[in-house]
């Protein structure tokens, strides 16, 4: 008779194997990820030497070389030109403008506009300017394309998504002291007039993000002059009749971001507020926003607020930027129970704050952080031990 004990053995060796992987993986679920050590930014790179009126700041790879890039939205309702920073791959980047002509932007968004696997510029202007579309070569280098929206239009951030499920991302615009809206885009960078227009009040940030789970990307716009807070329900095809309020009757919100704050897989929303401070709002899982936290000294204005994972625990953490003179920026690390952060304050204090990109710009494999300041130099922080 055949000696089986080597099979038999290998097969229960495998049995075993396979069991143990369930367990791990039933455990996984059970054990909610621990939070790691907070990092520190005491190491600052000025991107520019001069303190000029600059809005934002965006990050992508532009020229397709592997390496994060910036590109510096400058002017807010002072006419200045607009620069694209080019990345050596260390952190050092190689700057030029954007266009000859100064314009009074408030951003520049990166996104692939007409589908050709670069990264385009989205440039919202206040008015009177028109607000402008650039296509990327794909070696960073941006020619002027078309217009969307309206040059009267008082457009402070844009933000851009793909509202309508046609697999290109249209342009969402944050007005202040008038309607906002969104312009569909052609599938090749073009953006018809006219665009829609959505019944919501003063903005000066308009959030993108699926808050009710069901594929479609949402709007949430917090009100800017004294109004109720919103959140525009889309049915998936670019329409936005559902409508949800959140926060407090009178709100006078800058600037907003989505995340999942606590690890439930539903979008959280961080707004800044004038009146009540940087105040985080958890979802229920319907997609309605209730107010918990409040982040750091509810005094300070608050010029930008992001959601990204600075110390790659697996939980989102938020950084602020506030617009008075003295106080510092500062990133609040989370636990993952969307209500316990730690502070860690960075940077000098000068000037104001009014834009934030993340990502990891020398290559450590740790997010940095791109700072726009308004009467400062903009800066670069590392992220460090």
């Amino acid at each position: 008779m055949q000696d089986n004990s080597d099979g038999l053995l290998l097969d229960t060796v495998n049995l075993m194997m396979r069991l143990f992987a369930v367990a791990a993986s039933a455990l996984a679920v059970v054990l909610p990820l621990q939070p790691a050590p907070p990092r520190s930014y005491a190491v600052a790179v000025q991107l520019e030497t001069t303190a000029e009126t600059s809005a934002n700041v965006s990050m992508g790879d532009l020229d397709g070389d592997g390496d994060l890039d910036l590109v510096l939205a400058k002017g807010r309702h002072w006419p200045l030109v607009n620069r694209v920073l080019l990345n050596d791959g260390r952190g050092e980047f190689a700057a030029s403008n954007l266009a000859t002509e100064a314009d009074r932007s408030y951003s520049t968004v990166l996104a692939d506009l007409d589908g050709n696997q670069t990264l385009d510029l989205v440039v919202s202007n206040d008015r009177p300017d028109g607000k402008l579309v650039y296509f990327n070569d794909g070696q960073g280098r941006f020619t002027r394309g078309g217009t969307w929206g309206a040059p009267e239009w008082t457009t402070r951030n844009a933000t851009v998504a793909d509202l309508n499920g046609d697999g290109a991302v249209d342009i969402i615009a944050a007005n202040r002291g008038g309607q906002s809206g969104f312009c569909l885009n052609d599938g090749a960078g073009g953006f018809a007039t006219p665009c829609v227009m959505i019944a919501a009040a003063s903005a000066t940030s308009i959030i993108a993000a699926d808050f009710d789970n069901d594929g479609a990307i949402d709007l949430a716009v917090p009100h800017r002059d004294g109004g109720q807070s919103q959140v525009f329900f889309n049915d998936g095809k670019a329409g936005f009749s559902r409508v949800r309020e959140f926060g407090p009757k009178t709100s006078n919100a800058r600037t907003g971001a989505a995340g999942d704050l606590n690890g439930d897989g539903w979008m959280d929303l961080i707004v800044g507020d004038e009146r009540t401070g940087v105040q985080v709002y958890l979802n229920d899982k319907t997609g309605a926003l209730r107010a918990g936290v409040t982040l750091g000294d509810p005094s300070l204005p608050t010029g930008a607020v992001h959601i990204a994972d600075l110390n790659r625990d697996g939980h989102a953490d938020a950084i602020i930027g506030y617009y008075k003179p003295g106080a510092t920026p500062a990133v609040f690390f989370s636990d993952g129970s969307g209500t316990g952060f730690a502070r860690v304050a960075f940077g000098d204090g000068e000037g104001a704050v009014y834009g934030i990109a993340i990502g990891d710009v020398n290559g450590d494999t740790y997010p940095d952080i791109a700072t726009a300041r308004s009467d400062a130099p903009n800066m670069l922080y590392l992220s460090g031990k």
